[in-house]
């Protein structure tokens, strides 16, 4: 029997389902440079085959080999900015391309712009693009450019060795704002239950309200949240420059005991551990954005540190309804590797 409109939107909202999807999915994320066959995610996801692929698509909204030919186009994109030495060919090789012509028609017709071109613009149009793209965005060009005048660097970054934990830091003066501090540090693995979102968020405050509420329904009735105690996030698994905001993927998510086992549409999984440069941000509901590219424009070019490919995540430190100002205090995450 075909699929219609009303058996995908079934499929999209039965919970068991979408746990089992999205263990494919986070599989997918660790081995997408390499051939991964549909019977060995299938079995992942403890699927028939034949099943596996129409589950897949009604959840995710593209086929297993549309959606990993994209993450593949995107991860080399990135590469394509942060790895600069590395020649274009080796990335396409490396990010699982049969050759490079194959790779350079792909990147032309999903981007719109050759490889060297992409490369070319640099971080700057990298960013640039998306500001002018973003489907999410909710203000005008002139309400954006006056948030980004408050995240401008007022200064060259100053490094210097933590004293306390050797690590190494920088303070970052603004203007209009409080100094930022970047540090690099190792963070540990952290266990996590998650809610994964697909689709546009920006804006959308009640959705992931909703979300971290029924994140906190299900962790209390297991008593596996404790107040102080469990931790909020917002890991990113698809990249905000990149990805088409209809088919983006991030997961609110809460610490949770190692032990904590997946149940319903709320899956268990883990924070990588590894290297990250964090940084602490007070902001408003529509200051987010500006947080990361702060981040990107500012700190990351003459830092010696490029991102890998481990997801981004947000950290929240603060309720804010609770804040005088209602803003909210997060930390940024960015897992990075020496360039």
């Amino acid at each position: 029997m075909p699929q219609t409109a009303d058996s995908i939107s079934v499929i999209a909202t039965n919970s068991r389902y979408i746990q089992r999807i999205n263990n494919a999915l986070d599989y997918l994320s660790q081995h997408y440079k390499r051939d991964v066959s549909l019977d060995e995610l299938a079995e992942r996801a403890c699927f028939s085959k034949f099943h596996f692929h129409r589950v897949f698509k009604g959840v995710v909204g593209e086929n297993v080999y549309e959606y990993l030919s994209r993450i593949r186009l995107e991860r080399a994109a990135k590469a394509l900015i942060y790895q600069p030495d590395q020649a274009i060919g080796d990335i396409a090789l490396d990010h699982g391309f049969s050759s490079a012509a194959a790779f350079a028609r792909r990147f032309k017709e999903h981007f719109g712009v050759s490889a060297t071109r992409w490369r070319a613009q640099g971080v700057l149009g990298y960013l640039e693009g998306r500001n002018e793209k973003s489907k999410n965005r909710k203000v005008d060009s002139n309400e954006r450019e006056a948030v980004s005048n408050l995240w401008k660097a007022q200064a060259v970054p100053h490094l210097y060795i933590d004293s306390s934990t050797n690590l190494p830091s920088w303070r970052i003066q603004m203007t209009h704002r409080n100094d930022v501090r970047v540090e690099v540090k190792h963070l540990p693995a952290t266990p996590i239950a998650y809610i994964r979102h697909i689709g546009p968020f920006k804006g959308e405050t009640q959705i992931w309200a909703n979300l971290f509420n029924k994140l906190m329904t299900w962790g209390a009735a297991r008593s596996v949240v404790s107040c102080p105690g469990t931790r909020f996030y917002t890991v990113f698994r698809d990249d905000l420059t990149l990805t088409d905001f209809q088919k983006f993927a991030a997961d609110a998510c809460i610490s949770v005991p190692e032990s904590t086992k997946s149940s319903g549409d709320i899956t268990v999984s883990e924070i990588k551990a590894g290297q990250y440069a964090v940084a602490e941000f007070e902001v408003s509901d529509d200051e987010f954005e500006a947080a990361w590219d702060f981040m990107y424009r500012e700190w990351l070019p003459d830092s010696g540190f490029q991102p890998d490919d481990r997801p981004c995540f947000e950290r929240y430190l603060n309720d804010a309804k609770l804040h005088p100002e209602k803003k909210h205090i997060i930390e940024v995450c960015i897992p990075v590797r020496p360039i």
